[in-house]
């Protein structure tokens, strides 16, 4: 039926016919069948259908049955089927018993073990069916390996089991005729459905192992005595069974305790966890109240104690440090939102926010105190003027009582960065505003003492500044620099002159002194290029000062203590403040950087447009004095570049444009004057004002830039000036020149050759002489301008004397380059007879007398400059030796049998300009 599971069945014959000779069992088969269904057991008769089917034919409760009748003819069966070969009939999950001759076999109450086994056991009983079973297994999986083995085997043992094969299948045709219908059997066990062999070789020896166990059990229960023995057993196992029970009492008593003894221990740990953790509260409040705690003493401290002397703010500070670590602190594992904690750090928090209120009014005072009394003190201490004819210092004394009365409060500026930075940056502004006022009236003194040396300065008539070019210059009387006093006497005006007949070193050595003892540099400019320099010098130290000293007070230096906690010692005073002047590395931080920057703005506002006034006056007074002050600007910004000052690299660089415009607008102005510069036709000879003054304009540059670096961008700019004004001044002599090319006349052109010539001889004479070297390239130019002039000058003015002689050698050579010498004398105009009318018209006393007259007209182009005569009349006079031989080479080559010669020798031409040399000296 529906949910009806079946146990095991068992194949038994109605009608059965047995024959002893052929032991075969014949009948009708019927099936006895054990089945479950939910908790009820019933035994089923079972029989086959033709058509293959089955169906119940009768059924039994399991309670219902009490015993079961055997039948000779089955004992038979069953010991035919007892043999190891025949297969078994009964399944070994039930057990019935087939070899009892017995005709009534009685069959024990029904119980739950029924289901393994039909008939009751006791316990051993139960103990040997269970080791059975497991030899079974054991025996089982031995096969299993067995088979395992055999079939790897297999291949090897072919040949064997072909020989065998014939054997095995004749003895099989044996058993078959003596066993009952084996067909019916393994259709029975579903032989065919499975077609397993080792399932039913297994199944097979279950049930035949359970027939043995039938068996056996009924011979022991076939004897009287094994029945009393049994009786016995089984009183035994009835009173080992009350044992159990006793012994199942005794261990729930024992396991009941031991649960007791368990629970009591787990009370027990449970208590000494309770009082660890209390032990650990108690510890944990005790670290609370020390971290959140502090002495009302240190409280009152804070608001009520003074801080005037070192030893109070130490201790005051010491106070604030133990505030702040609890106002800081941290506490683990939710503390911190304890109701308590909360309350007691709103409390410090206020006692933090009103000692941060007492700071920022106390430091306040204290800036703004200390700045009124030093400068009250310094108004007091300074004198009304300085006396006539005396000149101040130029020396910025140092804020040294303010800065040693405030360095103390290095820690409070520190408490207020880190716990109020509103107030921590107003304090810094208030500072800045207080200090501002003391350095504004400092910075006006060094102004001041620097303006007196400009005010000198323009005290002097515009002629005195010769390095300046003027468009119309009064030119003083003209003598030969190398002549003795040949109106040579010297003019007050002129005193720069007396520098041209030195060089840079000694001018700025000061080593030559005219005739009024002036040192050859004018002092009053050399003083004003000092006093400029050392007032940028000392501004420039006091703005560093003052940036590294507010830097330590309010505690913005980069190695500086980042926190209250790590501040460090409280000074009476600076503790090095020769540190104070030194350079400190590039901030990182931005942000502190433009602080910084803004700081200073503050402090030195005025500094700036103080600086451009003093630049405005001394330019005005000299423009000169632009180049001292570049270099004397540039030497402090190179000073502090890369360093944290950033707001005197930018006043630096401020200053430093403004005295570049200020200096290219006066170039630019001379080059202008330069190139407006107009010479009439009586004046286009001598040397032109502007070269007369360009060496002295370039030895002035020089003293200004005594002190600047050959790489440095005031050299450029002092080089670039160079150019502009040598160019403007080349390019007004070319266009002078040119004028008087353009005339046609000779003479003009003569004076325009004299005009170069003077004014080159002067420029690379002066510049070489006073060994300007950053000239170099334009002292080559100007000897080279020079030397072409001279040799043009001595070529024309050689023509006058020897006029035709020279036009007749002239000609006699230009045939030469077509004609051999030889057939020169041929030439109808260059024969001999014209050869020697030719040397006839020019004897030495008509040459004497023509070298006379060349000598005044030299001596009238040139004798009143720097002895240029000498230099002129000697290139003259290797011109006519060069002439005469040459004059005498021809001759020789061209007219060797004329025996014709120049009446003149080379010994008559050098007597001749010697004695006239000597004239002019006498």
């Amino acid at each position: 039926g529906s949910g009806e599971k079946l146990i095991i069945h068992v194949k038994t014959y109605k009608d059965i016919q047995s024959s002893e000779d052929t032991r075969d069992i014949k009948g009708t088969p019927r099936y006895l069948c054990l089945t479950q269904k939910k908790n009820s057991y019933r035994l089923l008769k079972v029989k086959r259908n033709p058509a293959g089917t089955f169906s119940i034919s009768k059924a039994w409760s399991i309670d219902d049955i009490r015993q079961l009748r055997i039948i000779d003819c089955c004992r038979r069966a069953a010991t035919h089927l007892a043999d190891p070969s025949a297969p078994s009939l009964v399944s070994p999950v039930g057990e019935a018993n087939l070899h009892d001759s017995r005709p009534n076999l009685q069959l024990p109450p029904p119980s739950p073990v029924f289901m393994d086994n039909p008939y009751p056991t006791s316990p051993s009983s139960k103990r040997l069916t269970n080791q059975g079973r497991d030899e079974r297994k054991e025996r089982d999986r031995a096969r299993e390996v067995k088979r395992e083995r055999e079939k790897q085997e297999k291949a090897m043992m072919e040949e064997k089991q072909r020989q065998k094969k014939a054997e095995e299948v004749q003895e099989k045709m044996n058993e078959q005729a003596s066993l009952m219908n084996v067909e019916e059997l393994l259709t029975d066990f579903n032989w065919k459905a499975s077609g397993n062999a080792a399932a039913l070789e297994k199944r097979l020896l279950g049930e035949l192992h359970a027939l043995e166990a039938a068996n056996v059990h009924a011979i022991i229960q076939s004897d009287e005595r094994v029945r009393s023995i049994v009786a016995h057993i089984d009183k035994s196992v009835s009173e080992l069974e009350v044992m159990e029970s006793w012994l199942s009492l005794y261990g729930a008593e024992l396991n009941s305790m031991g649960d007791d003894i368990r629970e009591i221990e787990t009370q027990n740990r449970a208590l000494q966890i309770l009082n660890s953790n209390q032990h650990a509260l108690i510890s944990e409040l005790d670290g609370l109240l020390t971290a959140i705690s502090i002495p009302r003493k240190c409280l009152d401290s804070l608001q009520n104690d003074p801080m005037d002397t070192v030893d109070d703010v130490i201790r005051i500070q010491e106070s604030a440090e133990m505030l702040q670590k609890v106002i800081k602190t941290k506490l683990p594992d939710g503390l911190q939102d304890m109701a308590a904690v909360q309350d007691r750090l709103e409390t410090y928090n206020i006692h933090g926010n009103k000692f941060s209120e007492r700071i920022f009014r106390f430091l306040k005072e204290q800036f703004e105190y200390q700045a009124k009394f030093y400068f009250d003190n310094k108004a007091r201490s300074s004198p009304t003027g300085n006396r006539k004819g005396t000149t101040a210092a130029i020396v910025a004394q140092p804020h040294e009582q303010i800065e040693d009365q405030l360095i103390k409060y290095q820690g409070f500026n520190l408490w207020e960065k880190e716990m109020e930075p509103r107030m921590y940056n107003e304090l810094q502004r208030c500072y800045a505003q207080a200090v501002a006022p003391l350095y504004e009236r400092d910075i006006r003194e060094l102004i001041d003492n620097t303006r007196t040396f400009y005010a000198a300065l323009r005290k002097r008539d515009v002629d005195e500044l010769e390095y300046i070019f003027k468009p119309e210059e009064s030119r003083p009387a003209r003598a030969l620099a190398y002549a003795p006093n040949l109106r040579g006497d010297d003019s007050r005006p002129h005193r720069y002159r007396h520098m041209l007949r030195g060089s840079v070193e000694g001018v700025i050595g000061g080593s030559f002194n005219n005739g009024s003892g002036r040192a050859s540099i004018d002092e009053d400019e050399k003083a004003a290029d000092d006093a400029f320099a050392q007032m940028i010098g000392q501004a420039i130290m006091t703005v560093c000062r003052e940036q590294n000293y507010m830097s330590d007070l309010f505690e913005q230096t980069q190695n500086g203590p980042k926190s209250f906690l790590e501040r460090g010692m409280v000074y009476s005073q600076v503790p090095n403040k020769a540190d104070l002047y030194s350079r400190r590395d590039k901030i990182r931080d931005v942000k502190v950087s433009k602080k910084i920057l803004t700081w200073m703005e503050i402090i030195f506002e005025t500094l700036e447009p103080n600086l451009v006034s003093l630049l405005e006056y001394g330019v005005k007074s000299d423009p000169t004095q632009a180049v001292s002050m570049l270099g004397a600007v540039e030497f402090q910004q190179e000073k502090w570049e890369g360093s944290d000052q950033e707001f005197t690299l930018r006043l630096c660089k401020s200053i430093l444009q403004r005295l570049t415009k200020m200096f290219e607008s006066f170039i630019a102005d001379q080059v202008r004057t330069i190139e407006e510069t107009k010479v009439t036709s009586k004046k286009r000879k001598g040397i032109l004002s502007f070269f007369r003054t360009f060496p002295v304009f370039a030895m002035r540059m020089e003293m200004a830039a005594v002190n600047v670096q050959p790489e440095s961008e005031t050299r450029v700019t002092v080089t670039e000036a160079y150019e502009k004004i040598i160019q403007a001044m080349l390019g007004s002599l070319e266009s002078i020149a040119r004028e008087s090319d353009q005339t046609g006349d000779d003479k003009e052109q003569l004076n325009a050759t004299i005009m170069y010539i003077e004014n080159m001889h002067h420029m690379y004479h002066t510049l070489r002489t006073n060994k300007l070297h950053v000239l170099e390239k334009w002292i080559k130019h100007a000897k080279t301008q020079y030397d072409n002039s001279l040799n043009g000058y001595v070529k024309v003015i050689i023509r006058r004397p020897l006029g035709k002689l020279l036009e007749f050698f002239e000609g006699v050579e230009n045939m030469t380059h077509t004609s051999t010498p030889e057939e020169v004398s041929f030439h109808m105009n260059y024969n001999k007879t014209q050869l020697r009318r030719v040397i006839a018209m020019y004897p030495p006393k008509e040459i004497k007398k023509s070298l006379e007259q060349l000598y005044k007209r030299v001596d009238k182009h040139f004798s009143e400059e720097e002895g240029l005569l000498q230099v002129v009349w000697r290139g003259i006079q290797e011109e006519f030796i060069r002439q005469h031989e040459k004059m005498e080479d021809l001759i020789r080559k061209c007219y060797p049998d004329a025996g014709a010669h120049l009446e003149f020798t080379i010994q008559d031409l050098l007597a001749m300009m010697s004695e006239l040399a000597r004239k002019v000296n006498v």
